[in-house]
């Protein structure tokens, strides 16, 4: 999950005195935790990233809400995190803040066939409760890394299903504090999109309309569907799942591997030879290795084809003097 609050103020990001009180302030007026220059390598499924100015763990909504208040005064860019599963920082690091809402925002709860789950509870977690509360609709999502609060804003899925096909509606914070709930209608959602990424508002629950069944049935279409899913994507390894979005005619993995792009190399960074819509990250590997990389890809498939895959993969940070000719 990313979602990305633009500057509240015009102008650069506040220099490091007033980070330094505005950690201070943090500190102060909230009950999380709050951190000065935290690497991002530690929350991101690539285990890469530079440091971020500040990186913020609220306990609840409400310090949630202060958290953003003093934000928004300082004129600080926010971006908020779930399981960064889907994430490529910049070795530079990022500008501004990070908020992180696990694991405080991760309660799961059943409401007759309907499930609440808070923004930071992992999707692993949500589809095994919905399993052993014999609720069926989210069998289909099993494997898919991330929290539920990703889902929603990348609307996550496969190719059998998204995370939209289940969402009622979901309740959020605006970038200053304030409440509100949206109906499935109001949220935009398409192929791996929805109206939330343009980063006005926070997710802080979802609600999810599911369908009773037989406890055992659905555990074993979701031991089929993900042993389907491990048989054909890289595991144990460092992904951040798939690279590039599936253009509507053709999954961009095969337009990837018959571009020849299984194996190619990026200092570090390496298109799984399993599945070439994944790049995966060796101990070595730099943020600029796998971004050269996914440009190389493009290219490949741009030459081949004459397609212009998008990036699945969301890119943020400091990318100043980044070029993609400069992988190791």
């Amino acid at each position: 999950m990313v979602t990305i609050l633009p500057h509240n103020r015009k102008g650069a990001p506040p220099d490091r005195p007033l980070l330094d009180e505005l950690a201070r302030v943090l500190t102060a007026q909230v009950r999380g935790d709050v951190r000065r220059d935290e690497p991002m390598a530690r929350h991101t499924t690539f285990g890469v990233g530079g440091p971020v100015d500040l990186f913020l763990t609220p306990a609840d909504a409400e310090d949630l809400a202060v958290m953003l208040r003093l934000l928004y005064q300082a004129g600080a860019p926010v971006l908020l995190l779930g399981n960064g599963s889907n994430l490529l920082v910049a070795d530079r690091g990022i500008r501004g803040a990070v908020i992180r809402l696990t694991p405080n925002f991760a309660h799961i709860a059943r409401d007759g066939h309907t499930m609440v789950a808070g923004a930071g509870a992992k999707l692993a977690r949500v589809v095994h409760f919905a399993a052993d509360e014999g609720l069926s609709g989210l069998e289909s999502t099993q494997g898919i890394p991330g929290t539920i609060g990703g889902a929603l804003v990348m609307n996550a899925g496969t190719d059998v299903g998204s995370i939209s096909d289940l969402v009622e509606r979901a309740s959020f914070l605006t970038g200053a504090g304030e409440r509100v709930e949206k109906t499935i209608e109001q949220l935009g959602f398409r192929y791996r999109h929805s109206a939330l990424q343009d980063g006005a508002l926070i997710v802080l629950e979802v609600r999810l309309q599911l369908a009773p069944g037989a406890r055992a049935a659905i555990l074993a279409k979701m031991a089929r569907l993900g042993e389907k899913r491990t048989s054909r994507q890289p595991t144990g390894c460092r992904t951040a799942g798939s690279t590039f979005k599936n253009p509507p005619d053709i999954a961009a993995g095969k337009l990837l591997d018959r571009s020849g792009c299984k194996g190619m190399r990026a200092g570090g960074a390496e298109v799984s030879a399993i599945h070439a819509n994944f790049i995966i990250a060796h101990p070595d590997a730099t943020a600029a290795d796998i971004r050269t990389l996914a440009h190389r890809m493009r290219r490949r498939v741009r030459d081949a084809f004459d397609r212009d895959l998008e990036m699945e993969i969301e890119v943020v940070g400091n990318w100043e003097g980044w070029s993609a000719g400069e992988a190791r």
